[in-house]
């Protein structure tokens, strides 16, 4: 066995060496000139290897009419090229034995690589790609990873952190873990045993894309690329950055929107048993697609198949919009005027007259998903929130308002922010659509003292702006409304001490400033210290307009709590 540390110098003698029928036929099928008859003769020779082709053959996974009943009609339904992968594909499965890494889960391994496979399957119509090419290199890609492992035996402990990392993650830690990279060892693997050109470049350069002799192999190496990433959504840890991830590269690479690249990944998901049969491959149950969403974070719930089938049929509806366009567009003015009656009337906001609180929204569209409110209690302390609900357009202003109206009538009876956050997240887990869900600060503020109660529901931080101390951020503590039924929101407390607070939406932090870059949040904390001492409805008009030049893609949304003058006023003074 190789010491450890020599990984990064492999000599061909340290890797495992393939067996011999089958990678035979994988270098009988490199000549042009071979016939079927000769290839069904060669395959002959070995009788388990014929009977494991037939069996793979005749599996659903190929879903050929005609049962093949000898070698001969199995490499005449395959061709050469399919009988070349699947040989290969046959000798990668069986160049080590299951128990030849002892504290390794091979069967993990092998369906892990199995997704992988599926996944450059699926994606190969895509790609204009042969189905079966993209399979083998979705088999093959990562398989250096387990040569290292047999290699370096010591790290076998180690796989289950390089399981649940995404591609990015497992390079890395592999680079850290081995001083190499599974690309690499790959690479000299399929040297070594003499592989196709193609298959060679796509084990050596899927990460990289470099050194590719050919357009094709340019795509297929892409491809193998995405299908790892298209695997990750199912096995990484942390599911919500793959899952953007992976959209990305879809996106980039092949033009897929998000909701074709989802169709995708749910046919990776219901692929995996009859691959695994085919292959003669255990695996496990499978997580869907839905659970892995229902996992993900904000953005990914956002793509929601509600929003997507209303957007579909607003689509269809556009077609006859000369008909119908005078009457919608009234009931969309009668709909804004009802968003409209349940946000705050005025700047100062009625009844809270001197409170220093001001909110504004702007609607990306006809109809707002964003929504402020804030309004007195009979103490003269104020309640006030702050939401965003998922999605777009008139779904999310439907929930918008009803959460809105639940909102008002439960924080007259309910003080505590977070029992307050409990009782409406109770209700809409029980009574909204599947997949929809609301981000939310809800909030208590008493403006003689300048004591805050908040509590946040997966929104973003809240930023509190001291006086003399830098600015500080509130993060959430807990999930946004109507995803989990069981939730314990916490109360924050705090007190504003002549400083300010500001909620806002994502709208606000994701909208371009002139020069084309998005605010962020770091952008907001800089325009919020430079308007400071600006009071606060023209501190929210300056903080719009250094956004508003570009084309709006989310409602924006802010709300602003300054006690500045409070003491003042507290004290007795008249003042000036």
């Amino acid at each position: 066995m190789t010491e450890r540390g020599t990984l990064a110098n492999l000599k061909p003698t340290d890797l495992p060496a393939p067996p011999q029928e089958a990678i035979g036929i994988v270098r009988a099928c490199a000549h042009s000139d071979i016939t079927s008859k000769r290839l069904a003769e060669i395959v002959t020779h070995n009788a388990v290897l014929t009977a494991e082709l037939l069996r793979i053959v005749n599996s659903a996974f190929f879903g050929f009419r005609a049962k093949a009943t000898s070698a001969a009609h199995a490499v005449t339904l395959l061709g050469q090229r399919a009988l070349r992968n699947l040989a290969l594909c046959v000798a990668m499965r069986d160049a080590l034995r299951p128990d030849a890494i002892p504290g390794l889960d091979m069967a993990a391994y092998w369906e892990q690589a199995l997704r992988r496979a599926v996944a450059a399957r699926c994606l190969s119509q895509v790609a204009r790609l042969n189905g079966e090419d993209c399979f083998t290199a979705g088999l093959l890609q990562d398989f250096g990873l387990l040569v290292m492992l047999y290699i370096d035996q010591d790290r076998a402990g180690e796989w289950r952190r390089l399981a649940e990392a995404d591609p990015d993650e497992r390079y890395a830690l592999e680079q850290s873990l081995f001083q190499t990279t599974h690309d690499h060892v790959g690479g000299a693997l399929a040297v070594a045993w003499e592989l196709p050109p193609e298959l060679r470049q796509v084990m050596a350069a899927h990460h990289s894309l470099r050194d590719i002799d050919t357009a094709e192999t340019q795509v297929l190496c892409k491809l193998a690329q995405c299908a790892d990433w298209m695997a990750a959504v199912f096995t990484a840890a942390d599911k919500r950055p793959v899952i953007r991830r992976c959209h990305q590269l879809l996106q980039d690479y092949f033009g897929l929107t998000a909701e074709q690249s989802n169709d995708l990944l749910d046919e990776v998901a219901q692929g995996i048993g009859a691959a695994g049969t085919a292959m003669g491959l255990s695996v496990g149950a499978q997580i869907t697609l839905a659970d892995v969403l229902r996992e993900a974070n904000l953005q990914l719930v956002e793509d929601n198949l509600s929003y997507q089938e209303l957007t579909w049929r607003l689509e269809q509806a556009l077609a006859e919009r000369d008909r119908i366009a005078a009457e919608l567009n009234r009931e969309l003015e009668l709909a804004r005027e009802v968003q409209r009656s349940l946000m705050p009337r005025d700047s100062d906001g009625q009844g809270c007259s001197g409170a220093g609180i001001h909110g504004v929204n702007t609607a990306a569209r006809e109809l707002s998903g964003d929504f402020y409110d804030y309004f007195p209690t009979r103490n003269g302390q104020i309640h006030f929130c702050i939401a965003d609900v998922s999605g777009k357009g008139m779904n999310a202003a439907l929930l918008m308002a009803k959460v809105s109206s639940l909102f008002r009538c439960l924080a007259k009876n309910v003080a505590d922010p977070a029992a307050l956050l409990t009782m409406l997240n109770r209700e809409i887990v029980e009574t909204s659509v599947r997949g929809m869900f609301v981000t939310m600060i809800g909030g208590r503020y008493d403006p003689r003292t300048g004591q805050v109660w908040l509590a946040n529901a997966g929104h973003l931080p809240a930023l509190y702006m001291p006086t003399l101390a830098p600015m500080q951020e509130l993060p959430a503590d807990a999930p946004p409304l109507g995803v989990l039924a069981d939730v314990q929101f916490v109360t924050q407390e705090l007190n504003l001490a002549g400083g300010a607070l500001y909620l806002y939406t994502d709208g606000l932090i994701e909208a371009r400033m002139p020069s084309g870059d998005e605010l962020g949040i770091a952008g907001l904390k800089a325009l919020l210290r430079k308007h400071a001492d600006v009071p606060t409805v023209q501190r929210a008009r300056r903080l719009l307009d250094a956004v508003r030049d570009a084309e709006i893609r989310d409602d924006l949304t802010l709300l602003m709590i300054d006690s500045q003058g409070l003491s003042h006023d507290l004290s007795g003074s008249t003042g000036s």
